[in-house]
């Protein structure tokens, strides 16, 4: 199946019309005859997309939209409002209540389709998203109460200037929104610009509508621009571009001259999807971030690390490379958490970890895998490049003090580095990791037994 779709339709003949079409589709088909039953259902079958007749007989098209809206199964649900006859007044309240979309009948049955897999691919890309990060409610993905967007920019793209800057005109009139117009030639190099739009509003004519399907294809593959909504307005010439319009990726399609206050409730609809989209994205970022960094210091952690140099040894193997790999431990840490405190154990751990950061090259890694203990990784290094680092660091460690809270003397602590060498060679196995960390580890051991503040090499390295 292609999704789960509920028709809202107190006509059983459109349900059935609607159903047809729908099942050839392969969508799944739930049905209800009443604004009540449709709120019933909807919250029991969890569909994909609610398809909803304008007029229904205990709610307005508008009433309903804002009924699912304000439940916690629906919030997000894509809604799409047929009417019988076209009718503005009634067009507006719908996309207002938060309707992604609103059609007048008769729809073609292959517009009808292609509105249906465009606000589907939206929603279950967000979906996606949203299982990746947990829960939009717990981390206040909720939908943005209508009349609250803040501005955005709108950059309008048109063959004509007349035709631009008529639409510029259209929505200053009518909208807080930042309008710039694109020439179509450099569209796709304003999409490298670091002001860029947020959304575009693209103007297409039957006789342009070669290079404006081309356009559309360029923006949504460029890396800048791919992520921006576009709304695509068609003259009337080109209304039958509107399926391939949709299939090629357009946001939203809208046809003839468009309806000033209707145009500013799509754009903001399109602002909303683009900002929810963005906070999904920033919030998987945090949260991989989060799942791979020590959260005290900033320096990578035992998750992230030892996949790290399983793979480094992978394609070490392959180069025949050899890297170091090095266990950095602070001298008597105990003693700075029993005589300043555990505040200052953290800034001295976080200072630390700055300056290691600050003398390894970009390459490197750099891990926190335990209390006071440190990970190095430098791939593409010799033992002898492998020492000086180790040597630099080590001495860099305890000539730097670290300050302590206001009134307190600098702090002057130590580190000892055990490192192991592994150097690959066709003719044995790799080592594993296992392998190396203990020896680095009996390294460090022997480092911390002749005195401290050192570097020590494993006495027998990997192979």
């Amino acid at each position: 199946m292609s999704g789960k779709i509920l028709i809202v339709d107190d006509l059983a003949t459109n349900r059935i019309v609607l159903k047809v079409k729908l099942c050839s589709a392969h969508y799944e088909v739930v049905q209800a005859a009443s604004a009540k039953e449709g709120l019933r259902l909807a919250a029991v079958e969890r569909p994909d997309l609610i398809l909803a007749n304008a007029q229904l007989p205990d709610a307005t098209a508008a009433d309903f939209v804002k009924s699912l809206r304000r439940s916690d199964e629906t919030r997000s649900t894509p809604i799409m409002i047929l009417q019988m006859t076209h009718c503005s007044a009634e067009r507006r309240l719908a996309l207002s209540a938060g309707a992604d979309d609103v059609l007048s009948k008769p729809v073609p049955e292959a517009l009808l389709l292609a509105r249906l897999r465009n606000l589907l691919r939206q929603h279950h890309g967000e979906q996606e998203l949203s299982l990746q990060i947990g829960s939009t409610q717990a981390l206040g993905f909720a939908e943005a109460p209508p009349g609250f967007d803040a501005p955005g920019r709108i950059g309008i793209i048109a063959r004509t200037r007349a035709g631009a800057f008529g639409l510029q005109t259209l929505l200053a009139r009518h909208s807080p929104h930042v309008t710039s117009v694109i020439d179509a030639d450099r569209a796709l190099s304003f999409s490298d610009a670091p002001q860029q739009a947020d959304v575009y509003l693209l103007q297409i004519t039957g006789a342009e509508a070669e290079e404006g399907l081309r356009l559309l294809a360029d923006l949504k593959a460029a890396p800048r621009s791919r992520a921006r909504p576009i709304i695509a307005l068609v003259e009337a010439d080109a209304a039958a571009l509107g399926v391939t319009l949709l299939d090629m990726g357009a946001d939203d399609v809208i046809t003839g001259p468009p309806d000033a206050r209707e145009l500013i409730l799509r754009l903001s609809a399109q602002l909303r999807r683009k900002r929810r989209g963005e906070r999904l994205r920033r919030a998987l970022r945090d949260g991989l971030n989060a799942a791979m960094l020590d959260p005290l210091t900033g320096a990578h952690n035992r998750r992230f690390a030892l996949p790290f140099l399983q793979q480094l040894i992978e394609t070490s193997q392959l180069s025949g490379e050899s890297f170091a790999v090095m266990l950095a431990d602070l001298d008597f840490f105990k003693q700075v958490n029993d005589r300043h405190g555990h505040a200052a154990g953290d800034r001295v751990l976080c200072e630390v970890t700055h300056h290691l950061r600050a003398h390894l090259r970009e390459g490197d890694m750099l891990a926190r895998i335990g209390g006071e203990e440190f990970l190095i990784v430098t791939p593409a290094t010799s033992r002898r490049r492998a020492q000086r680092t180790a040597d630099r660091l080590c001495a860099m460690i305890a000539q730097t003090p670290i300050p302590l809270a206001s009134g307190l003397a600098p702090l002057h602590v130590t580190i000892s580095i055990g490192v192991t060498m592994a150097t690959p060679a066709p003719t044995r196995p790799a080592a594993s990791v296992g392998q190396l960390l203990e020896e680095a580890d009996r390294a460090l051991y022997a480092a911390k037994a002749q005195g401290r503040n050192m570097v020590t090499f494993c006495a027998r390295s990997a192979a």
